[in-house]
């Protein structure tokens, strides 16, 4: 049975961020109709089960009561909430093992990192921005994007074509891997987490970034405005702050413009490991979200990888079909 994941993060959206700035908002409502466009497009390019991670809104219940008549087979997965981000990594994990074709995603970037860290890059993800940070995932139109996810479920269109392999970040603790981030990771000199999301570029240490592109909002941002770099070229950016250094004004939240001093930038290539040396205790953002402190007896380092999740690319998906059919 051809089955589709979908993970909706009602808390997308909603943090610290959107009190410093002019953020738009994507409802829950609104969620739940995005969904609910989801499951036709799936339902026509003839997907035959959907699977829905449970979560506190009961966003799956609402798309599905609002669909009607439908010949898809639809299920929520019986798991424990905590409405945190390891409920959309445990989500993940479980649809993984439930044999999904693909997984669609609706959040930002830190929803998108969760969900990778529970499936790899075993499964292709259609991420629809619905978050604060919205460098990974795009927007897009349920209806069109449903049909797309659809035909790289059923095999219309094979992944291989249509599909690209973004990066990530890995943070090393000496030759371990420990965590990632799929766009920015960012050392701040705050001393505890506080606050989980990142926004005053004033206490910014070092950034890494995989991507980063001048129309883009957040801290990517900043390295858009120096040395401009897409997401499937093959390699990343490490910036430095700090006093005396170059003034660059970027578009770190929505209507949001900061400006920020950076002393180095130095482009990254793939496997190239910086290390960390703190002369005092900082904390770390891994997709502008704090997770972590660290202090001058951790030794820790920082890689660009290109094994990241695999993303379906709508537009050629639906080309491609077009041209299958």
């Amino acid at each position: 049975m051809v089955t589709v994941g979908i993970i909706a993060n009602p808390s997308s959206g909603k943090d610290i961020r959107r009190i410093v700035a002019q953020g738009w908002v994507v409802s829950n409502q609104e969620k739940i109709a995005i969904v609910r466009r989801l499951l036709r497009g799936l339902e026509t390019a003839g997907v035959e089960r959907v699977l829905f991670m449970r979560e506190s809104y009961g966003i799956g219940y609402g798309a599905l009561d609002a669909l009607g008549d439908t010949t898809l087979q639809a299920e929520v997965l019986e798991m424990e909430i905590t409405a945190r981000q390891e409920d959309s990594t445990r989500a993940a994990e479980m649809m993984l093992q439930r044999g999904v074709a693909c997984l669609i995603t609706l959040g930002g970037d830190g929803t998108n990192r969760a969900v990778f860290k529970g499936c790899g890059s075993k499964v292709p993800l259609l991420p629809i921005s619905t978050g604060t940070n919205n460098v990974f995932p795009e927007f897009h139109e349920g209806t069109t994007a449903g049909l797309a996810a659809g035909m790289i479920a059923m095999g219309t269109v094979p992944q291989a074509a249509v599909c690209w392999q973004a990066k990530t970040l890995r943070l090393y603790r000496e030759h371990l891997p420990i965590d990632l981030a799929l766009v920015d990771l960012a050392i701040s000199t705050d001393n505890v987490i506080g606050a989980r999301a990142i926004w005053d570029i004033d206490r910014l240490h070092q950034l890494f970034l995989t991507c980063a592109q001048p129309w883009c909002i957040g801290l990517s941002a900043i390295g858009g405005m120096l040395h401009p770099l897409d997401a499937h070229s093959p390699s990343g950016l490490h910036l430095v702050f700090g006093p005396g250094g170059q003034a660059v004004r970027a578009a770190i939240g929505p209507g949001l413009f900061a400006t920020a001093s950076v002393q180095h930038v130095q482009e990254l290539s793939f496997h190239e490991r910086i290390p960390l040396a703190f002369q005092r205790q900082m904390t770390l953002a891994f997709d502008g979200e704090r997770d972590m402190t660290a202090g001058p007896n951790d030794q820790l380092s920082v890689e660009l990888s290109s094994d990241g999740p695999w993303i379906i690319d709508v537009r050629r998906t639906l080309e491609a079909g077009v041209k299958a059919s």
